[in-house]
């Protein structure tokens, strides 16, 4: 699989999901979907925002798993990632910490209610899967990403792989707003000191970064797993439906810095 056919994966996922987000957005009166859930426009500047990561990380599974393999997307979120994983053909089920949205049953996708830092048990038979993807998820565990990975470890055969992506904490938006005396953090007021915690089973949960990634961050978690790195690498998506040409050059220049790229992943492979 090359990354224009995981594109059209994608896209053609995303086909299937807007409507059915946007029909939960507007006829429900869940306060949840209220809070949470972003206008038609804005969902569909996320997605473009995250194609070409959703394409990456696809590609990168395809080039270890074969079509059918049994996949966990583990933070799900809106199934995007999910519904791509499911029109290219492998058997995906998914995972978060919130209820599950009406979505994932109608796109006949499988999912369990599951906070991977207060859970004790996984809601998955162990060994059960031959990857899971942690993708943009690391990054909001509260406490310590320990409790979490061991329990996505569990659910893996042996031989099976765990992908993690996250934002680059070196990036050049980051560096950026060091150097304007900003920091890189999500809005103290907003996401720290306004913002009301979704509680499960008795643990609070914020809906906000609380640690940030580097490359050698990832590669501690290889040698603490005792986990074998098969890919590793930079990358940055580029929203080429909302973005003028001159800011995708200007982003193609920025990139030439690998470490400044907006985002980085590893592939894992369980000894």
């Amino acid at each position: 699989m090359n990354m224009q056919q995981a594109r059209d994966d994608v896209l053609r996922g995303w086909e299937d999901l807007r409507p059915l987000l946007g029909q939960l957005r507007d006829h429900s009166d869940d306060p949840w979907i209220a809070q949470y859930f972003p206008p038609s426009t804005e969902m569909d500047g996320y997605f473009y925002g995250s194609l070409d990561r959703f394409a990456l990380l696809l590609c990168s599974l395809a080039r270890h798993c074969p079509a059918g393999a049994r996949v966990l997307d583990a933070g799900a979120g809106y199934a995007m990632q999910a519904a791509a994983l499911k029109k290219a053909g492998f058997k995906v089920a998914a995972a978060d910490v919130y209820e599950a949205l009406p979505v994932y049953e109608q796109l006949a996708i499988p999912y369990q209610r599951w906070h991977l830092e207060g859970d004790e048990h996984a809601p998955f038979a162990r060994e059960s899967f031959d990857a899971v993807i942690l993708s943009q998820t690391i990054e909001h565990f509260t406490y310590s990403p320990l409790k979490p990975l061991t329990r996505l470890l569990e659910v893996i055969r042996p031989g099976g792989y765990l992908i993690i992506d996250a934002p680059n904490i070196s990036s050049f938006h980051n560096v950026w707003r060091l150097f304007r005396g900003k920091s890189i953090h999500w809005n103290l007021r907003r996401h720290y000191l306004e913002q009301q915690p979704q509680i499960v089973r008795g643990i609070p949960y914020y809906d906000r970064h609380n640690h940030e990634y580097a490359m050698h961050d990832l590669m501690d978690i290889a040698a603490f797993f005792s986990l074998e790195v098969c890919e590793k690498a930079y990358y940055s998506p580029i929203n080429r439906q909302h973005k003028a040409a001159w800011m995708i050059a200007f982003s193609r220049v920025r990139d030439l810095v690998p470490h400044w790229r907006k985002g980085l992943y590893a592939v894992y492979k369980k000894k």
